[in-house]
């Protein structure tokens, strides 16, 4: 429980940090961050909330007058916080208590104010999966772990504004028959099983080496673009070779110590690689020479890269869920992942060769798609962060 509040803090640290740039001085009272602990009961079948909301008041008082902290802490609760059930949102109960986390010898103006907001609510008659959702207007993320009949999950989530937390299962533990239970759910799915149902279960049932070779190509479009940008650059085997492998290396690295939990993920993976995406591609028009600070942009782009894998749901599901992970598993999983860059790298590099011979190759083809894949890195930053 130690180790899972001490990650808790860390992602705090992470999504505060990303405020400290805005001006203090244009809101009233506001969240600046938000740590979320969620209790699931499956027998009693309730779910509490516990959210600590850390509030920033504006320099001009006449703002601060106008929303105090408990309604700042409420409005975000109410605006940007939801609570599903099997897809079914939820309307829980909302109490507020604020606590001063500042000494007395503290001046006014400086003293930090924390908001406590509590929701409450009953778990759905036959409901099987919970999920936290973060509305795509809010201005940071959520930082939660999840305890289930007071036993907390080995990592914490970190909630992208978006997106959903990874689902958590809330029906009862039975005290039938194992086997007499997995044989009555085989002759349910037999008996309900369409061709899109069987479709879903295999992707489910996705081996550690198919979902590491899926990763890349089922999440963002960034993870395809970065293998392909290095193209843009150069096109001589060497060089070539070697930037490649400063991605992989980052990507590879990250992957195995997440899957390992020896460290966690953060949230601000798919900004930063977005921004070093834009100046790799703006790179292509000031020259084109491998220099040593293109490898270690390269390496950090992998690191990005392999933590936005981290967050796919086939991830989740080979090394979060199980107590116990196997060094062979993570193996498979990265080769997948790095045989799905190889492969892009190589239909970039064949395209691009097919159509290097002509005249017109580096202004129709190489500046325009730098411009369009830094204007897509530049997006990315954008959307993520403001």
């Amino acid at each position: 429980m130690q180790a899972t509040l001490k990650d808790l803090s860390g992602g705090m640290l992470i999504v505060a940090l990303s405020l400290l740039a805005l001006p203090v001085s244009s809101f009233a009272h506001q969240v600046s961050s938000v740590s979320l602990i969620t209790h699931l009961d499956t027998e009693g079948r309730t779910y509490f909330l516990d959210a600590a909301m850390a509030v920033i008041p504006s320099q001009e008082q006449e703002r601060n007058d106008q929303i105090s902290p408990e309604e700042a802490a409420r409005q975000f609760a109410e605006e940007y916080l939801s609570v599903f059930f099997d897809e079914k949102e939820q309307i829980p109960e909302i109490d507020i208590e604020r606590i001063n986390t500042s000494d007395e010898e503290t001046p006014q103006e400086l003293q930090q104010q924390e908001v406590l907001v509590k929701m409450t609510g009953s778990i759905p008659k036959n409901a099987r999966e919970y999920l936290l959702y973060l509305d795509p207007s809010s201005p940071m993320a959520v930082v939660m772990v999840a305890i289930k009949d007071e036993k907390p999950e080995r990592r914490m989530q970190v909630i992208l504004a978006g997106e959903y937390s990874r689902p958590i299962n809330v029906q009862p533990v039975m005290d039938e028959d194992p086997f007499e239970v997995v044989s009555q759910e085989k002759r349910a799915v037999a008996s309900l099983g369409t061709s899109e149902e069987k479709a879903g279960q295999q992707k489910e049932e996705r081996g550690a080496f198919g979902s590491g070779w899926m990763g890349p190509f089922d999440g963002p479009l960034l993870l395809i673009l970065l293998p392909g940008v290095i193209f843009l650059l150069t096109l001589k085997g060497w060089p070539t070779v070697i930037q490649l492998g400063a991605v992989l290396v980052g990507q590879n690295m990250v992957i195995s110590l997440v899957a390992l939990d020896l460290i966690s993920p953060i949230p601000s993976a798919e900004p930063i690689l977005g921004g070093l995406l834009a100046t790799l591609a703006g790179e292509t028009f000031l020259h084109r020479k491998l220099r040593w600070w293109r490898l270690v942009a390269l390496v950090v782009a992998g690191v990005m890269a392999g933590l936005m894998l981290t967050q796919r749901a086939d991830f989740y599901r080979l090394f979060v869920e199980p107590e116990q992970v196997g060094f062979g598993q993570v193996i498979l999983y990265v080769t997948g992942a790095e045989i799905a860059v190889v492969v892009a790298a190589l239909f970039s590099a064949l395209l691009l060769l097919t159509l290097r011979r002509f005249d017109w190759y580096e202004k129709s083809v190489i500046q325009p798609l730098a411009v369009l894949i830094g204007a897509y890195g530049s997006f990315e930053v954008i959307k993520n962060l403001f």
